[in-house]
């Protein structure tokens, strides 16, 4: 019985002592050193343990009690005397305290026996930052670096850098460990990414300094990594021709496939910039049509230059339905060549309106033996809009209607989802058209989300503002007519609408659908004037910045009006900073401007 009681006393005593211990571990992380010390002494007198040395003596360095913590490292010393970490702690209790000359002898002791092995470099550089004694800890990294040429630590040595707001030397280190370690490059370029965004304000200064060191690693260094990284440095500053330039010259110089340049070509792309684009994906065709690149780079490439026929006058849609002819005649029809096929589809009855031409050579590729289930569904889908154009809209429900249901949780199930929705909304079926698009705005596709999102906001915005609800249907009708490039007609219904309906909410949608026509028509003129309606009327309004934007846009790349563009891009990322718009009109006004062109 006595013994029963003497354990039940000890298990108390142990709990107590945890209890104790948990409670000034709380007051520390609290920030209540005070409370947290008083704790720590007395379980000390009980039991010294390590188990709570660290935040006992961080405790007792908060209140600058710089004898009583020196006094525990000491004790942890004599406990584990081959410890370095507890005799640098002594060193730099004397440090904090003022006693530099202690501090020296103390680490002039230690470094003594320092030989700089990557363990022990680690445990001496952590200590010191642990209590942010940066200097310290690069100091020991390069006394290691300096013992054992072997080791290397660039990276910590970029953190260190990084604390002492030496920008130079951060990229210098980082730049060294790519050089070194090329598994590395994600990393670093997430971590030169932070440096260009400088928390939300970029500035040209963090810029110029990566470009500077990066430039001078190449002039010593024939790397491959660095030349792929100047590619993204250019790519984030919007020198989209630059980059280009460097992406060529590093696979020319190793007798590359292509494919970086491909892959730059289709960013090029989503980024709208289809000139510079054309060139990548020329370099790539002009690798031969055995180059497994091949058909994709000329698909891309008559795609580009789709979309610049308004601004680039070396060729007319006549010489690409050519190009297009002449491509398809060399590959000819099959299971490979479905995109091409279907893209020019899309080009001869969008861009040539020729739509029995292009019903037709749909209606040929869809039957192509082996297709694959995703290109087919890529062709019903243009089959669908062509129907659309045709006024075909029982045809074009039905084949959105069948991709829909096949691919149910694919982002091209959730496409024909988007335009079956859209064909109802033509129709005036709002209310199931938000049923649908409460859905759609959940797609994992941002671009098909976002599209749900604006036409649901829409018709939210619009729908049921007058009892009769004719405005809101003649106008979903009307934009059917703008879908189907029938362009008099759809500006007789706008028109209408604001004649009947002064002051309605769609008056501003109105102004940027008619400005859209106008544009399509190459009325740039007046398309301006429609945006410059919006703006003088409701530049408070959620369509004033895309107004600005289209103003922009149309004098930079269709009037080639370099002053008044950049006014307009100035003016938007000014006045209406927290615009989708604000980031691309800064660096077009700066690549207008004439800022980093010049490769040093």
């Amino acid at each position: 019985m006595r013994l029963i009681f003497i354990f039940m006393l000890c298990g108390l005593f142990a709990f107590s002592q945890k209890n104790r211990q948990q409670i000034a571990f709380q007051y520390y992380l609290n920030g209540e050193y005070q409370k947290a010390v008083l704790i720590y002494e007395d379980l000390e007198k009980e039991k010294f343990s390590v188990a709570y040395y660290n935040p006992h003596f961080m405790s007792l360095l908060q209140l600058e009690e710089y004898k009583k913590a020196e006094k525990l490292a000491r004790k942890l010393v004599k406990k584990f005397p081959t410890s370095i970490n507890y005799q640098l702690e002594i060193g730099i209790c004397q440090q904090k305290s003022g006693d530099q000359i202690s501090a020296e002898k103390t680490y002039e002791k230690i470094y003594l026996d320092f030989q700089g092995k990557r363990g022990e470099t680690f445990n001496l550089a952590n200590t010191f930052l642990r209590h942010s004694m940066y200097q310290e800890a690069l100091d020991v990294y390069l006394l290691s670096e300096e013992l054992n040429p072997s080791n290397y630590f660039h990276l910590q040595k970029a953190n260190i850098y990084s604390n002492l707001g030496n920008s130079e030397m951060m990229i210098f280190e980082y730049l060294e460990e790519l050089i070194r370690n090329p598994n590395q490059k994600s990393f670093i370029i997430s971590k030169i990414q932070k440096f260009l965004d400088n928390d939300g304000i970029k500035t040209d200064k963090n810029f110029q300094l990566v470009k500077k060191k990066l430039l001078l690693r190449m002039k010593k260094y024939n790397n491959n990594e660095l030349v792929e990284l100047l590619v993204w440095l250019f790519m984030q500053n919007n020198q989209f021709d630059l980059a280009l330039t460097q992406a060529i010259a590093l696979d020319k110089r190793n007798n590359f496939d292509g494919s970086k340049v491909f892959e730059l070509g289709e960013t090029l792309l989503d980024y709208e910039y289809f000139d510079i684009a054309v060139k990548a994906f020329e370099f790539v065709i002009n690798k031969g049509q055995n180059n497994y690149l091949f058909i994709p780079a000329n698909i891309n490439k008559l795609y580009a230059q789709t979309k610049i026929i308004k601004i680039n006058n070396d060729f007319t849609l006549e010489d690409i339905d050519k190009s297009y002819k002449f491509l398809i005649n060399q590959l000819g029809n099959s299971y490979k060549t479905v995109t091409l096929l279907s893209n020019y589809a899309h080009f001869k009855a969008f861009n040539l309106k020729d739509l029995t031409s292009a019903k037709i050579i749909l209606e040929e590729t869809m039957s192509i033996p082996q297709i694959d289930v995703y290109d087919l569904a890529e062709c019903k889908i243009e089959y669908a809009d062509i129907q659309l154009l045709l006024g075909n809209t029982w045809e074009a429900l039905l084949y959105y209607s069948q991709v829909e249901k096949d691919f149910k949780e694919h982002p091209i199930g959730h496409q024909a989802k988007l335009k079956r929705a859209k064909v109802s909304y033509y129709q005036g079926n709002f209310n199931w058209v938000q049923a649908q698009l409460k859905i759609l705005k959940a797609s994992t596709s941002k671009l098909i989300s976002n599209d749900a999102m604006d036409l649901s906001l829409l018709i939210s915005d619009n729908y049921n503002l007058d009892t009769s609800e004719v405005a809101m249907r003649l106008f979903a009708k009307s934009d059917l007519l703008l879908y189907q490039q029938n362009y008099e007609q759809a500006i007789r219904n706008f028109d209408s609408i604001l004649f009947a309906f002064p002051g309605h909410s769609l008056s501003d949608e109105i102004y940027l659908r008619k400005a859209q026509i106008y544009f399509d028509k190459d009325n740039f003129n007046k398309a301006i004037d429609m945006c410059q309606k919006i703006l003088d009327e409701w530049s408070n309004d959620i369509l004033a910045d895309e107004a600005l934007y289209k103003q922009a846009k149309i004098y930079d790349l269709n009037l080639k009006n370099k002053e008044k563009a950049m006014q307009l891009y100035e003016k938007l990322f000014l006045e209406y900073n927290s615009s989708i718009y604000a980031s691309y009109s800064r660096k077009r006004f700066r690549f207008l401007r004439g800022d980093n062109i010049k490769v040093e």
